[in-house]
Order: C-alpha cells, then sequence, then structure tokens
C-alpha cells in the first residue's frame, strides 16, 4: 500500500469513513452479521455490542479502534505558537520524564502502583530500548513486557499555543498471549519539564 499524504485536518478527518482494504465479520445475537470496513462502522458496530466470533480478531478489532480515535484526535491538533518537544528522543532516559500512564499496566497491583508513581520508569523499569526510527521504539521492562511506542503527530491539540504530540502504545507480553493498544497525548511546558498527560485513550 502507498503510503498516505495528508496536508490538512479535514485530511486527516476524512480517514475516519474511508473504507480499509480488508474487512471484518462481526456478530450480534439478535441481528445478521455485518462487515466491518471503515473506522466509522467499526464504531457504530462495537457501540451497538457487535463483536467478533473469534477471540484473537476481537483483540485486533479493538486495537483498531484505538487508531481510529488516534485519528479522530490527530485532526483536532491546531498550528502551535511555542514548543518544547524538539528534544524528544527515543532511549531509556525517556521513560524517567514520562507519566507513569504509559506503563504497561496487567494487574490490579499494577493499577495500585500507578495511582502514587511519579513516571513510567518508576512502574516499568526500562532494561533496553530497539530503535524502529527516529518516531518508533520498543521498550523492554524488567518483567518481559514489550512496548512499542509511536509518535503519530504533533501539534496544538488543547488550543493553548503550545504544541502537543500524539503517541501510541502497542503492548505484549515476552512469550505470552496478552496484547493491548492505548493513544496518549502528551505536551511539555518548558524545555526541562517532564511530559505532562493531556488525555489517555
Amino acid at each position: 500500500m502507498e503510503p498516505e499524504v495528508l496536508e490538512t485536518p479535514e485530511q486527516v478527518n476524512a480517514l475516519y469513513s474511508k473504507s480499509w482494504f480488508y474487512s471484518y465479520e462481526v456478530v450480534i445475537d439478535s441481528k445478521p452479521a455485518i462487515n466491518v470496513d471503515s473506522c466509522k462502522v467499526l464504531s457504530k458496530a462495537l457501540q451497538e455490542g457487535y463483536k467478533s466470533s473469534d477471540y484473537k480478531e476481537q483483540v485486533a478489532l479493538l486495537a483498531t479502534n484505538k487508531i481510529c480515535t488516534t485519528w479522530v484526535a490527530m485532526g483536532k491538533l491546531m498550528p502551535s505558537k511555542e514548543s518544547f518537544l524538539d528534544s524528544f528522543k527515543h532511549d531509556a532516559a525517556l521513560a524517567n520524564k514520562m507519566p507513569p500512564e504509559l506503563s504497561l499496566i496487567i494487574s490490579n497491583d499494577d493499577e495500585r502502583r500507578l495511582v502514587k508513581a511519579s513516571s513510567w520508569e518508576e512502574m516499568s523499569h526500562i532494561q533496553k530500548v530497539e530503535l524502529v526510527n527516529d518516531d518508533q521504539a520498543i521498550y523492554y521492562d524488567n518483567s518481559g513486557g514489550i512496548q512499542r511506542l509511536t509518535i503519530m503527530a504533533k501539534g496544538d491539540y488543547n488550543q493553548d499555543g503550545i504544541e502537543d504530540m500524539v503517541l501510541h502504545m502497542a503492548n505484549a507480553v515476552e512469550r505470552g498471549s496478552y496484547s493491548s493498544s492505548y493513544s496518549y497525548i502528551v505536551t511539555r511546558l518548558t524545555a526541562d519539564a517532564p511530559y505532562t498527560l493531556i488525555k489517555q485513550f
């Protein structure tokens, strides 16, 4: 597939209704099965209670819906007047600057620790970082967690004049079947400040 070149918020927003090159069949007890082939159709189907009959495909559906929601957030970005994101770099030190919500949360114990934690590193203890490119890296923690963090877009999301960043995280566990995905909007209010979480979805 050729990459999409998007130059305006309107073009980003149009992705929500654009048909994919594939489709999922989803079912619900009281109605006929339907084929999901766009973000718009997927969102409506999930709201109505449709789901895949296959567990692994259902996981993929939910992950796809997160990407769709991320595109909606990207479509709200506006030009910023000021930015403190120029020094962003994928490395082990980044986990000390990022909010704890980026950590891999699996258990109730993780949830309890999250309430008191001040950074991603405090929760996950990153051991290794594998750079994919300037926008994406894979982070490995000390308990088998594998997290792929991707910069999706930058711009002013909350209209305060300061540049924000949309991130997407795909989570997995070494030698396990667990998977999850989340998106985040973060910002930095000064050049030396830690990153602040604006929104998580």
